[in-house]
Order: C-alpha cells, then sequence, then structure tokens
C-alpha cells in the first residue's frame, strides 16, 4: 500500500475499508461530470466496498482529500501498467470534484505523485491520458514536461474526443527546474518468482472441486483457486489481496500457476454460444460484477455452487479459455 503524500492544500492518503460512502459518493459525481455510465456497476454504498478495478484500484490509489475541510474531494491512480512492473512504467489518472477543480489543485498533485513514482517506486517512465477537450489536464500536462506520443485514434489527432497519451521519462524529470531529489520508507511489492511454468504448471486440470468463497469480495482469487486445487489463502498471496480482483491480477496469477489462456484477452461472450471446455467467465449481476468458472459442462461457482446452468438473472458478459 503506498504512503501518505501531501501538499500545500491537499492530503493524498489510500484507501481504506471505511472509504465506501465516499467512494459511492463520488462515483456518482464523476458520472454526473462526465456524462458517462463508467461506474454503471457501482449503484449501492456495498457495491463501493467491492470497487477494485477499472479507475479506482486497490493498493494503487490515494483519496484526494481538501486538507482544511478534510473532505474526499477525489482520487489519484498510480498503477502498473501491462506486464510492466511499478519500477519500468507507471499509469496515472486524477480526478477532482467540479467545485475544486480550476483551483490549481492538479498542479500540486501531478508533482507529488510524480515525486512519489521516481523517487519512491523508482520508476522509470510515468504516462498520462487526456483528451483534447480537456483543456486543463492537457495544458498541465503539456508544461511539466509530458511529451505526446500517441493518439487514439491514429487518423483524428485534432478532433476534441481523440485520446492523447503523454509520458515523460525519470531523466527528464530531474532535469525540470526546482526538482530535489526526496526520498521515502517505500519499497514497490516485487511479483513472486514462480516454481511454474507452462510447461510445468501446477497441476494438470482433469477435475474441478468447488470452492465456496470466504468472503464476498473473493470470487477471483476462488476462481483460481479451483483451477490450481490450492486454497483461497495461498491464491490471496499469490495476489496480494484478499479484496475483488480485476483482469490484470487474475492474468497474473494465472500465469504465476502455470495456466496458458487461449487468447491474450477476454472474448465477448454472444448468447447461447458455446463455452469452450475450461473457462474463467466474467459475470454480470445485479449491482455487481462477479468471477465464476465453467468446466466440461457445469459452473463451479464461488458463490452458488455446481451448477448445471447459472441464476437467472446472470448474464456471461465475456470468457477466458484455459488452455488444458
Amino acid at each position: 500500500m503506498y504512503p501518505i503524500l501531501g501538499s500545500e492544500r491537499i492530503i493524498l492518503r489510500p484507501f481504506t475499508a471505511d472509504d465506501a460512502d465516499d467512494v459511492f459518493s463520488l462515483v456518482k459525481t464523476y458520472d454526473g461530470q462526465n456524462g458517462t455510465r463508467e461506474f454503471a456497476h457501482i449503484r449501492t454504498v456495498e457495491d463501493a466496498q467491492k470497487l477494485n478495478d477499472g479507475t479506482v484500484r486497490a493498493g494503487s490509489e490515494w483519496m484526494i482529500v481538501d486538507k482544511a475541510s478534510q473532505t474526499p474531494v477525489g482520487w489519484v491512480v498510480c498503477a502498473r501498467t501491462g506486464g510492466a512492473e511499478l519500477t519500468e512504467k507507471v499509469f496515472i489518472h486524477a480526478w477532482l470534484r467540479d467545485e475544486y477543480q480550476r483551483m490549481g489543485l492538479g498542479r500540486e498533485i501531478l508533482e507529488a505523485v510524480l515525486h512519489f513514482a521516481f523517487f519512491g517506486i523508482g520508476t522509470g517512465v510515468v504516462l498520462a491520458n487526456a483528451r483534447n477537450s480537456e483543456r486543463a489536464a492537457y495544458r498541465l500536462l503539456s508544461g511539466y514536461g509530458f511529451e505526446i506520443y500517441n493518439h487514439v485514434p491514429k487518423g483524428r489527432p485534432d478532433d476534441p474526443d481523440t485520446l492523447v497519451q503523454f509520458r515523460i521519462s525519470r531523466e527528464n524529470y530531474i532535469a525540470l527546474d526546482g526538482v530535489i531529489p526526496g526520498a521515502y520508507d517505500f519499497r514497490p511489492p516485487v511479483r513472486e518468482q514462480s516454481p511454474y511454468s507452462y510447461e510445468n504448471p501446477v497441476r494438470t486440470i482433469d477435475s474441478i472441486d468447488c470452492i465456496k468463497e470466504p468472503t464476498g469480495y473473493l470470487c477471483g482469487q476462488s476462481v483460481v483457486a479451483m483451477l490450481a486445487g490450492v486454497s483461497v489463502d495461498e491464491v490471496i498471496e499469490v495476489m496480494r489481496t484478499d479484496q475483488g480482483t480485476g483482469v490484470l491480477v487474475i492474468r497474473d496469477a494465472l500465469k504465476y500457476f502455470g495456466f496458458k489462456t487461449a487468447t491474450k484477452a477476454r472474448v465477448k461472450y454472444a448468447p447461447g454460444e458455446s463455452l469452450p471446455g475450461c473457462c474463467i467467465l466474467s459475470v454480470k449481476l445485479p449491482g455487481y460484477g462477479h468471477w465464476s468458472l465453467y468446466y466440461k459442462g457445469k459452473y463451479y461457482d464461488p458463490e452458488f455452487g455446481v451448477l448445471d446452468r447459472l441464476p437467472d438473472n446472470a448474464r456471461i458478459v465475456s470468457y477466458w479459455e484455459i488452455v488444458i
């Protein structure tokens, strides 16, 4: 977990289990301000307690707190991207409630996070995005030494909705005027060296024993435990989280135990489509997302047990085939 950071007017502190009410409020405000349904799966405070992927990622984020009022006013993410380690490159994203924008807080937040990324984590490159229409963020990144390296889509670099991708290297950051290297009592987590490989997986999958998730947050860990034939606690140790899990965490755990997926990304599920013999399922239930496991005609579900079919209110969104 990251340390508490701060500046003249704000405090950056890690999320805690007690932040569900504030996270829920911020998510509603974020979707309202941005005209999105990015957090459509967060409809209740209980859902917010499980929030752990997408923009807000457990263990790699801070709540932005107004120092004067002690009010949570936004969040910052500083997470590894793709398969890179934190010491190679990180992606940062920050969001503030509308009434706290246009006050110069963005620069304070950026300075604190960049300083920590380069001198606390020791990362080599920091990545960030801003749409052309997001002029304040665009100007802030451009004026702070970030360079543009890509546009999405590439064919419309000047379109207001085009996403501009920025990066800054540690060397270029250190070269900025006024940057003074700082010391932090922090070491980034190092992923466990796995004793397994694709040629030598933890086991050959020829049967599945169903495991019920110990808590409502552990469906992802339980699915991986079923595949690996190990305890949920062992998977928690590998994943380094006992909270909800996103795609990157599950991908790394599969690789750790020596399981190969048929495709790099999940495959969108078409209703009525036949599922592969062994696959992890991304399932949508009323109010929350869920991980489940399908193996040779049966659903081995951490919440519902062994089933011939999923509950009527469960919708398969995508699947990830496990090569067996």
